[in-house]
């Protein structure tokens, strides 16, 4: 009996698997370094080193005016429709918005998303006119209907200020 010698235990499948595991280990450990060092670095127009974060938050009781400026900035953008409270009816200026920009989608073939944002109940179905009535004019204005995507939100109530429930936003894509 003491001739006898102990089997080897080791198996080749098993070693393989072992070393696959380990390799998948360190492929997995190379993906989050890499994306933490890619969250890092700075977008376009941001200074480097510079935190997300304000130094100073603006005061809780700051004037109206001035919260309701970024609503009336994103009203004036070309790609943004505004109408009146209560409408589905565009004005001259807002319609010269949307032809403009059916335009520009058949000059650079590009595909348009109608976007909208309305809370729950009547304001969804006046949001939903208004998203019609912008597809109409880009439909007249040469955009085919298989080039356009509508998305209406539906939010909670009080979620949704008045400015931003009274626009449709259309999204070159």
């Amino acid at each position: 009996m003491a001739d006898r010698q102990a089997q080897s235990l080791r198996n080749p499948s098993r070693t393989a698997a072992k070393i696959a595991v380990v390799v998948l280990i360190v492929i997995a450990i190379a993906g989050f370094v890499l994306a933490g060092l890619r969250g890092r670095t700075p977008a376009a127009g941001q200074a480097a080193g510079t935190d997300a974060t304000p130094e100073a938050a603006a005061p809780l009781t700051a004037a109206v005016p001035a919260a309701s400026a970024p609503a009336e900035e994103a009203a004036d953008a070309p790609n943004v429709v505004a109408f009146a409270p209560a409408s589905a009816n565009l004005s001259e200026k807002e319609s010269a918005k949307v032809r403009t920009m059916a335009d520009t989608a058949k000059k650079k073939n590009h595909r348009i998303e109608i976007v909208s944002m309305a809370e729950a109940g009547p304001a969804e179905a006046l949001a939903r006119q208004r998203v019609a009535v912008v597809r109409q004019t880009l439909e007249q204005g040469g955009i085919p209907l298989g080039r356009m995507t509508i998305r209406v939100s539906t939010v909670p109530l009080g979620t949704v200020s008045v400015a931003e429930s009274n626009r449709v936003e259309m999204v070159l894509r």
